[in-house]
């Protein structure tokens, strides 16, 4: 490895081969100006209209608006609910029958709850 560096850098040296004339970069400013063509800047005194003022206050209230509306999904539409509720709910739309064959054909469930699952759904029916 040590010889092939040595071998490259004999045959082609540590010059990267790119060189620029004595004294361009001397008056480079002057020339790059030279070429530019003359722009004329002229100041416009415009007063900013009611929906520019506005815009950033109306786009904070749809934020907390979204917010807030993000807040009622994710925490329930009826806080009324307890927990053994919800977790109730959820168990029996499992074991429904198309739910299931979804809850099983997505991966969700280890080979253990498929082989057991007639059982379960058995004995959720005499429960019942």
């Amino acid at each position: 490895m040590k010889n092939e560096e040595s071998e490259i850098l004999n045959r082609f040296g540590r010059d990267a081969g790119f060189r620029v004339p004595e004294g361009y970069f001397d008056d480079f400013n002057e020339r790059m100006a030279a070429m530019l063509p003359e722009v004329e800047i002229t100041e416009v005194d415009t007063k900013p209209t009611l929906w520019v003022r506005l815009r950033p206050y109306l786009y904070l209230a749809a934020m907390f608006a979204g917010v807030w509306c993000m807040m009622k999904v994710f925490n329930g539409f009826n806080q009324n609910i307890s927990t053994e509720q919800r977790v109730s709910e959820v168990a029996s739309g499992i074991y429904m029958e198309n739910n299931a064959d979804e809850f099983i054909m997505s991966g969700c469930a280890s080979d253990y709850d498929i082989m057991t699952y007639e059982d379960s759904v058995m004995m959720d029916e005499e429960a019942r």
